[in-house]
């Protein structure tokens, strides 16, 4: 960049200008997006190429994990290989696995990421849905998009931030943003779990689509404004958070090309605002077909806490929870530890605005959002990196529309380029001048201090991948770190229950395992009463204990208990007929059959007054038990209730023909 000293023109915007050194902090710089800059910086591509596979390749041997099941395995579109890319842009991108519309009424404003799922689909028809390496290919796929990001982060950091004269290139700016984005633990979420390839894919083509926006400013050539609008639509068919690089591209060509207005050409730094805007429209469009609504799906708003964790709040509530997450985000950006996919209710607290930890988030983000309005005209790098962050992190806070969590380490993926050039730009550029040194060359202070921070995130990353082995592992991990989520200790109890449970052969092994899961649902069911999914393995629990003691009274209590909390729920009533089967057939069939009799009369019936419920089981009791007058007069009583007075009459007759049966005997 130009030494821009008192009385000194600038130089003009050109690919074949040679960048000096600009002494002034926060001063504008020109853009330097030179040939030959692959051959000239070849050893910083490779250790940034290379990098991320010494970091992430243990998962290679990984399998999927968590909701891999929802785009990959279990979603159909994506199983018909190439052949389902017609369902896959045509829909929502969770009907696939839903397969019900009413489904996605769970999630707001819907989920339409096509291209990540076309991958996947790509390597079921590549290499075979029933591949058993399958997984291993695309962990591979995530971790080489992984490298190229940061590759390419590196490669446009390095135009915005010309080498000064005399730099070094392992202590420029360029390189230790980049350096410090492909170490950060935080990074683990998306990489090491396969569906987090959409917020890979997302940065990846934002910033092809920023480059080629510089690399309009720089060459004039008008070609690339339709690339930098292709790439930026990519992004957002990839993920939806890249709409923030709509206003993150004109952004960056305003700050960093203080000369972008070009008065005999016409040029100015709006131009690229133009394809980003056309890229925006039409993916807008294009998701509004494939979905049918904006944000408001018109179903019924959700009432399940775990899809919709602001449920419980007031306004003011939901509002000092979501500055407590915006700290949070800050917080595991300096230190990113402990670390955990589950930020479900109530690992992030319910809290108001008396507590502290709110207000002091609160003041932080009013001080940088401030600041950075009072220095953003002067250039000043600082005000960049938070304007990137406020700007990026938008989408995801939950301020505008709820993402169904409080918050997810993943969501700060491409919000955090903008702290890892923040801090490199500090000890860079910031503190070198502070102390008398050379920006960008080596010096004592800023490589004790740097080199610790990378190695630590190395060491961090390095121990945080291996959690992402498999269900068992993360969800270890997931109860250590998030103790007071009710979904955590679910899946816990899940992964247990399909996995050392069932495989376990030992009646004492069998023992200790269920009282381990009861003692978690127990746990998920104080955070929430009412969790369906607690419930449900609740019951799973409740028979996994009478397979071993053969305690009915308690068995029955345990399933009496659980269908009072969720009586309507279809899958808990397959649940209930399906295992009721087992144990129909079995030497206790009666005490089985007097069950159903009071639980479809006494409960459904008279308490709950779900006539359809009651004549399920009353049903299923007869079934099993044809000749009982009991049974035939209480469905004699609901059928009456429901005004099907053809078939109450119809139960009567069979009733006094029971009665004589009996008598006859």
């Amino acid at each position: 960049m130009a030494n821009q000293r008192k009385n000194v023109p600038k130089p003009p915007v050109s690919t074949k200008s040679k960048p000096v050194t600009n002494p002034s902090p926060g001063l504008p710089r020109t853009n330097t997006f030179r040939a030959g800059f692959w051959s000239q910086n070849l050893i910083p591509v490779l250790i940034l190429a290379i990098l991320p596979f010494m970091l992430y390749g243990i998962a290679l041997r990984f399998g999927y994990i968590l909701d891999d099941q929802m785009v990959i395995w279990q979603n159909t579109y994506v199983q018909k290989g190439l052949a389902g890319l017609g369902s896959i842009f045509g829909a929502d991108s969770f009907m696939g696995y839903f397969n019900d519309t009413k489904m996605l009424f769970l999630l707001e404003g819907g989920r339409y990421r096509p291209l990540s799922l076309a991958t996947f689909a790509a390597e079921v028809s590549l290499f075979g849905k029933d591949n058993p390496n399958l997984a291993g290919i695309s962990h591979a796929v995530n971790i080489l998009l992984y490298s190229v990001t940061g590759v390419f982060l590196y490669r446009i950091l390095a135009g915005l931030f010309p080498l000064k004269e005399g730099g070094r290139w392992y202590f420029s700016i360029a390189f230790l943003a980049s350096l410090l984005f492909i170490a950060h633990p935080l990074h683990v979420e998306c990489i090491a779990n396969i569906k987090g390839r959409d917020e890979i894919l997302a940065l990846l083509f934002c910033l092809l689509a920023l480059y080629a926006a510089l690399k309009y400013f720089d060459t004039r050539s008008w070609l690339w404004l339709p690339f930098s609008s292709v790439a930026l639509f990519l992004g957002m068919l990839s993920k939806e958070n890249a709409l923030t690089f709509v206003a993150i591209i004109p952004l960056t060509v305003w700050f960093f090309n203080p000369t972008s207005k070009d008065t005999k050409s016409g040029i100015s730094w709006q131009t690229v605002l133009w394809p980003s805007l056309v890229a925006a429209a039409f993916f807008i469009l294009i998701r509004y077909k494939a979905l049918g609504f904006m944000l408001d799906h018109g179903g019924p708003p959700s009432v399940d806490l775990m899809n919709t964790p602001f449920l419980e709040m007031t306004a003011s509530q939901r509002l000092a929870t979501i500055s407590l997450t915006l700290g949070w985000y800050l917080k595991l950006l300096l230190i990113p530890y402990p670390l955990t996919h589950d930020y479900y209710p109530y690992h992030v607290p319910k809290v108001g605005w008396t507590d502290w930890r709110a207000l002091v988030s609160l003041a932080i983000y009013l001080g940088m959002g401030i600041w950075a309005v009072l220095n953003i005209r002067r250039r000043h790098v600082a005000a960049y990196a938070i304007a990137f962050w406020f700007i990026t992190l938008s989408i995801v806070s939950n301020l505008f529309v709820s993402v169904g969590t409080f918050m997810n380490e993943r969501f700060a993926y491409m919000p955090s380029v903008a702290f890892c050039i923040l801090v490199a730009w500090f000890f860079a550029d910031q503190l070198p001048r502070l102390i008398k040194e050379q920006p960008e060359r080596p010096y004592i202070l800023g490589v004790m201090a740097f080199t610790p921070i990378v190695l630590l995130f190395i060491a961090g990353t390095l121990v945080r991948v291996p959690d992402w082995k498999d269900a068992m592992s993360l969800n270890i991990s997931a109860i250590n770190n998030s103790p007071n989520s009710a979904r955590s200790h679910v899946f816990y109890v899940t992964s247990i229950f399909n996995g050392p449970y069932k495989e376990a052969t030992d009646p004492n092994e069998k023992k200790k395992w269920v009282e381990d899961m009861d003692q978690h649902l127990t746990r998920s069911l104080e955070i929430n009463p009412n969790y369906g999914s607690a419930l449900i393995m609740k019951a799973n629990v409740a028979i996994a204990r009478f397979q071993i003691d053969h305690q009915l009274d308690r068995f029955f209590h345990e399933l009496e208990y659980i269908m009072e909390k969720i009586p309507t729920n279809p899958e808990f009533r397959k649940f209930v007929d399906q295992n009721m089967s087992d144990y129909l057939s079995g030497s206790n069939a009666e005490k089985y059959v007097a069950f159903c009799h009071r639980i479809g009369y006494e409960f459904f019936f008279i308490k709950k007054k779900d006539n359809a419920a009651a004549l399920h089981f009353l049903q299923f009791a007869l079934d099993r038990n044809t000749e009982d007058t009991r049974i035939i007069e209480d469905m004699v009583e609901v059928y009456t209730a429901m005004g099907n007075t053809a078939k109450a009459n119809e139960m009567k007759v069979r009733a006094e023909a029971s009665r004589h049966i009996i008598n006859y005997e």
